[in-house]
């Protein structure tokens, strides 16, 4: 089964199929220290299965790559060229990561709640104007990011997803 795929104004998504056997990766469950090394407490890694961890809900889940940096320097740790994974299948909740189409054009944003009745779309990055959603017959989620798969080694990431 090939990828589908469709640009929408600013994004594309790239709906992949999801394979159902386990994808075993060795887990080391102690922690790297991002600051000074230290000695490593254990050698000996668990397997962990990528998919059950990334894809918890496989036929509700799609991917999709972003494009721009307005969520870049923020929490969410997304930045341009990442692809995320969005799950549907989960209700959002404020101050969740979200998938949205506001009139019509996809965005990436944080939903936020300020008030009983008042939702915005706040980017990570300073830089980019906030949105409140005023028309809610204009606005739509279509899932909440889950996981931010971004590449240390540029190129690598974007010669294995292909999207045509």
């Amino acid at each position: 089964m090939q990828p589908t795929s469709c640009c929408l104004a600013m994004c594309q998504l790239a709906f992949l199929p999801v394979t159902r056997q386990p994808v075993w990766l060795r887990f080391f469950e102690c922690r790297v220290p991002a600051g000074f090394p230290s000695p490593a407490d254990d050698h000996r890694g668990v397997k962990l299965d990528l998919n059950r961890l990334l894809l918890p809900h496989p036929d509700s889940t799609y991917l999709v790559r972003v494009m721009g940096d307005s969520m870049s320097g923020g929490d969410s740790g997304i930045r341009d060229g990442a692809l995320l994974a969005v799950d549907c299948h989960l209700q959002y909740q404020p101050d969740d990561v979200v998938i949205a189409v506001v009139e019509g054009e996809f965005t990436v944003k944080r939903l936020v709640k300020r008030g009983p009745d008042s939702w915005w779309l706040v980017p990570d990055n300073p830089a980019y104007p906030e949105r409140q959603i005023t028309e809610p017959d204009s606005f739509d989620v279509w899932g909440v990011v889950t996981h931010v798969v971004t590449e240390t080694r540029r190129g690598r990431l974007s010669s294995h997803v292909r999207v045509s």
